[in-house]
């Protein structure tokens, strides 16, 4: 795979997290089971974990694209 597919697929899996972090707060507010609120926001800070690592290497990947 080159630097231009990795970039791509990376803005992808962006954008599909993005998403889902959109999505779960109206998951959680739905939610009255304090099990599955708990287990949801497992989920969302492994979501905002990952998100800042694609973003991460986004970025050092744009710098070596220029």
């Amino acid at each position: 795979m080159d630097n231009k597919e990795y970039i791509e697929q990376l803005k992808r899996r962006e954008q599909a997290l993005l998403e889902r972090i959109e999505n779960m707060p109206k998951t959680i507010n739905e939610t009255v089971e304090l099990n599955t609120l708990g287990f949801v926001s497992v989920l969302l800070e492994q979501a905002k974990k990952e998100l800042e690592i694609v973003q991460d290497k986004l970025s050092a990947s744009g710098n070596i694209e220029d």
